[in-house]
Order: C-alpha cells, then structure tokens, then sequence
C-alpha cells in the first residue's frame, strides 16, 4: 500500500513517484527559484518580464496548460527548444499511460482503505459525464484547473506553504523503572489530587498509585481533621480478615483506599454542599413535596421508645445507646436495630445524667496480658457506668457484655456503690482515667477519686444551681445558672479563671482541647479559649434556651439541641450554621450526642431519635 496525495490506494510500487523538494524561496518576496531556470528563454517568451519567474501560470496571456517539472509551459517549450536530453530525469508519473490513471484515480476517489464504501465528495469517476477533468495528450492531468479536496481526510496536495513535522512523544518512564519500594516511597510525598492524577497516567502508575500503602498515608494526614480508625474492630466486623484470637489486623491488612473513600463521603452527607437546603424537615407528618425539596443529603431516621416518661440524658458508643429517665430506669439500646438489650434500676429518683466507658467490649482484645493469659472468647467483657439522680446520689455500676453466637451480646450490670454527699439533684457528671466529677442544685462540686470512690475535693464559688460540668485533665469547668463560668484546679482545689459574657444563666457546657463551648438561656453558644478565658466567637441561631451541645475539636463539627425542638449542626471554627434539623422531636430537647455516622437525641417526648448519614456505609472502623 502506498499513500498517493494523502491517500492509500493500490498502486504498483514501479509507479509510484518520489516529487522533487519544493523550491527555496529566492529574494524576492514574491517570486521563486524553479528547477533548471533560464531566464533568456524566459526573456524570449515573455517580452517585457524581467527574468524573474513567478509562480501564476496564466500571465495574462498565456492559457491555462500543463506545468512541468521545470516551470515552463509545456507548449510554448516545445517551440523553442526541441527535443533533447532533460538536465534531470522526469518523472515517470508525467508519462503514465490511460490505462493506469483510471485505477488511481478511482482509488483516490473512493478514499482510504478504512473508509470504504465513503467517496470523497465532489471527485467523479473517471470517464464519468459531466467530468470537468482535463487531460493532455499525453494523459497527464491539469491540476491547474483540478479543485481541491474538501478536507475530509485532512489531505494537504501540493500545500507548499505548510510543513507539518510529526514527531513521537519519547521520554522515560523513570517511575516504572525503579524498584517498587523506591517508586512508592516518592509517591507518599504527594498530596491527593497528585494521586488522582497519577491513577490516569498509565496502567503501572495506576497500580502504584492504588498500593495501600499511599492511601493509609493519605489517611493518616487527615487525622488532624478527626479521621481516625480503631483496628481492634476489624476481625470482629470485616468478614474479609481471617479469624484470629488476637483480634487486631495488621494495617496493611485494611483496604485503605475504600476506607478512604467510604469518609470522604460520610463527610459530604454531613456537609451543607452549594444548593442544598440548610434545613430539613424530619417529622411523620411532613409534605413529601417539602422533603423534595431539600437537596441536602438526609440521614436516615430512627426512633425508639420504650421510656414510661422523659428521656433527660443519653451517651452512645458504636454499638449502643444507654440512656435515663425520669421513670427511674437506666436502659441500653442496641444502636443498630433499635432493641431494647437491658435495663437497669437503683435509683429512687429520676435519672439525670450518666457516662460509661466506651466500647468497653472490645477494649480488653488489646490488654498487655491478653496474649500471656488468653481469656475464654465468650466470657463477658466489664465496663463501668456511673449515673447521678433527683435522688442527690451517684450510682456506680459494673456492665457486663457476654457475647453471644450469631446475636449482640448480652448486657447486665450491677450496682456496685453508691456515692453520697451533694444536698440536691445531681444534675451532672463527668468521668476519666483518675476522677468522677459531680455537680448538683446544691451549688457544689465534688471530685471523687475513681480508683478508691472517695471524696478527693469540693469546689465552692458559684451562688446558683450548677448545670453543667467539664473535664479535662486535671482541670474542671463549671456551668451555672447564675450565669457565671469557673475553671479550677481539681489537684489543689484552686479557682483559676471566671468567664463571664452569656447575658442569663448557663445549661450546657463542653471543654476538650482547651476548647470551652457553652450554651445558655439567653439562645446563644459562645466558643471559649481555656488558656486565655477569651470569647472566640458566638454562634446564634436557637429560639430558645440551648439545653445540650457536644463537639468534636478536630473535625471542628458542633452539634447542639434546644427547647426550639431542633437540632443543629455547626462549623466550630467559623461558627456557621451547617445543617438543621426540624421535627426531630415534638417537645424540648434535653440531650444531644454525636459520633462520625449519627446523631442521637432524646426529649421530653420520652423518645430518643437517632439520625443516621451512614447508610449504605461500611462505618464499622470509623471512631
């Protein structure tokens, strides 16, 4: 196959031409240098030229005819120079019989071989009627009066004015060519969007790119903003690891990169992403063309009962819900399915405030003497739960978790002591390695040591009820209805700090981080430093008083639930709001918690509701 003027057609090998270079251009802008170029015999056909050709055939008066190799016209050649030796051999093209121009020219006519059955339009057949072809007597073409090709295949004939240079792309691959360790090495130093670039580069850069290693790297740069996993869930929640006693995978064992994708996702279902509705309408009874209308992601929905009266206070973990209420029972739900797994009762009065270990199930899968005093695999897990009552006492409980085959395990617990000192309703508490601490109606608080359940201090200073209290290391702050917030010392006892801004009194508060957020009755959440007692900023939104809030200082998301029956979501570092939910709940909210995939909240209503952004998620490592 050989290309004929772009094209590929058929043609012998013996007649096929190789053109001359294309004439340099000569001095003048204008004109040219031909091939064999005589200027007196120029001279002699063209009285008054002045010996400089030109590249225009017709001259005025010279009719349209043949262009030879040479530039001259083929008759008036012939009638001042009779025939002789040519300077250089011509073409063989030029002298082409009839019988073999017809073939090509049908083959230039039907176009390429991979085109077939597409004529070029506007180039007859040869011989065909109506043909505005030309032929000389000797079977050469006029390819003056010829038109030119309409492009379709991107021909360039006789085109001296353009010179394509088509040139491979050639280079080395120097990542495919290192030793795969080396080749990874570099590519943990990109960030994620060079990863997604090097996924379309070529199918080696793919496979690098996707190693799993690169993605636990690119995981483990977001853990500043709260990404983190617990690996001693993977055998018991991922069917694809083998089974093991020890319980724990190796890292690499993890599928990084869809656990990269599955959080990349929860977060957008958490985010209020441009067009979408900041609020929602969650209730039974909402118009479907309402819910329509909101373009946000929305969670799913799930509401539980079972308390004879309002559900005060709740704590969840990522695989229960334990809550209290004001008919005096303490019940753990199973955050999955909604079930009630036990409940628990002690108090003579209703059950405010609670906390409990988290995951304390799992937690002795890790322990330093697991692998030199292996324990039977279905004897029961402890944990620990502390709850605080209208009663004035703190009910300390053992839990217990005795895993069942194919089932969630079951849940007991017993009363263990039951601590006494405050003169009114306990109406807070918080909990760590070292103390329990206490707040109550009675305008006090008391540390207890965890260890030994006795009293280590009690803190005096507020003159009304204390709502609220938090912990952080060995430092305390109080909430209370007077308005009025205290950091103290809880080693010496000492008053370090009072913060003072919210215009009524206090009913929630949150500190974690040296991050202090607040809620009160004046409607407003403000956003403390402990360090500098400075107000970083406040969020306003709520209609009514700001009954419970919760957040998490490093993905910077606040939650927060309010007598307006809402809850909403907030953007701790800009103090935004992100999203709102309505028709959560019929009655005051009095509790709101949150983890990763949900967010739980209990009322006066006597439910407890919990909105889900994972469905369709595996969320099980998440933390």
């Amino acid at each position: 196959m050989e290309a004929v003027d772009g094209a590929f057609a058929s043609v012998p090998r013996s007649f096929t031409v190789t053109r001359p270079p294309s004439p340099t251009p000569s001095f003048r802008t204008d004109t040219f240098s031909i091939v064999n170029w005589n200027p007196e015999l120029y001279n002699l056909m063209l009285p008054n030229a002045d010996g400089t050709p030109r590249c225009s055939m017709s001259m005025g008066f010279l009719p349209a005819g043949r262009r030879t190799v040479s530039g001259y016209p083929s008759t008036y050649w012939a009638r001042f120079n009779p025939p002789t030796p040519a300077p250089f051999k011509p073409s063989r093209s030029l002298t082409i019989g009839m019988g073999i121009l017809p073939r090509i020219w049908d083959a230039l006519r039907e176009g390429s071989p991979s085109k077939k059955g597409r004529r070029r339009p506007g180039m007859p057949a040869w011989g065909d009627a109506g043909s505005d072809l030309e032929y000389h007597s000797d079977g050469s073409i006029d390819y003056a009066n010829l038109q030119p090709l309409d492009g379709e295949e991107g021909e360039l004939i006789d085109d001296e004015a353009c010179f394509i240079d088509v040139r491979a792309i050639t280079g080395m691959d120097i990542l495919s060519h290192l030793p795969l360790e080396l080749a990874l090495e570099l590519l943990s130093y990109l960030d994620l969007q060079s990863i997604l670039s090097c996924l379309r580069v070529s199918r080696t850069w793919n496979q690098l790119a996707r190693d799993n290693s690169i993605w636990r790297g690119l995981f483990s740069q977001k853990e500043k903003d709260g990404w983190r996993v617990d690996l001693r869930r993977a055998s018991r929640l991922n069917s694809s690891l083998p089974p093991s006693r020890a319980a724990v995978p190796a890292p690499l064992q993890i599928k990084w990169y869809d656990l990269y994708q599955t959080r990349t996702e929860l977060d957008r279902r958490w985010c209020n992403y441009p067009g979408a509705g900041l609020s929602a309408d969650l209730s039974d009874d909402a118009m479907a063309e309402e819910k329509e209308v909101t373009k946000a992601w929305e969670p799913r929905v799930m509401r539980i009962s079972g308390h004879g009266d309002s559900v005060y206070c709740l704590e969840l973990d990522s695989s229960r819900i334990i809550t209290g209420s004001r008919d005096r029972t303490i019940k753990v739900w199973s955050l999955k399915t909604g079930r009630c797994l036990a409940t628990f009762t002690g108090h003579r009065g209703s059950v405010l405030c609670l906390k409990f270990d988290q995951d304390w199930d799992i937690a002795d899968d890790t322990s330093e003497d697991y692998d030199t005093q292996p324990r039977d695999a279905m004897a029961p897990r402890k944990g620990f739960l502390v709850s605080g009552s209208s009663d004035c006492t703190i009910c300390i409980w053992d839990l217990y978790a005795r895993p069942r085959v194919g089932e969630e395990p079951e849940i007991t617990a017993e009363a263990k002591a039951v601590l006494r000192g405050h003169s009114g309703g306990v109406l807070d508490l918080r909990i760590d390695a070292n103390w329990i601490v206490s707040c109550s109606k009675d305008a006090q608080i008391r540390v207890w040591n965890r260890k030994t359940l006795e009293l280590h201090c009690v803190l005096r200073g507020h003159e009304g009820p204390v709502n609220a209290v938090g912990l952080q290391d060995n430092r305390v702050v109080s909430a209370s209805g007077d308005g009025k917030m205290i950091l103290w010392d809880v080693a010496t006892g000492e008053w370090l700090r009072t913060f003072e801004g919210h215009e009524r009194g206090l009913a929630c508060i949150e500190f974690k981080e040296d991050i202090i957020v607040s809620g009160s009755n004046d409607c407003k959440i403000k956003v403390w430093d402990a360090n500098t007692g400075a107000c970083l900023r406040t969020l306003i939104g709520h209609d009514y008083l700001v009954r419970a809030l919760t957040f998490d200082p490093r993905s910077g998301r606040l939650v927060s639930g309010s007598y307006d029956k809402t809850v909403k979501v907030w953007d701790l570092h800009s103090g935004k709001l992100v999203r709102e939910f309505r028709g959560c709940h019929v009655s005051h909210i009095f509790d709101v918690k949150f983890d990763n995939c949900r967010i739980a909240s209990t009322s006066h209503d006597r439910k407890i509701v919990v909105l889900d952004f994972s469905e369709g998620l595996d969320t099980s490592l998440f933390v």
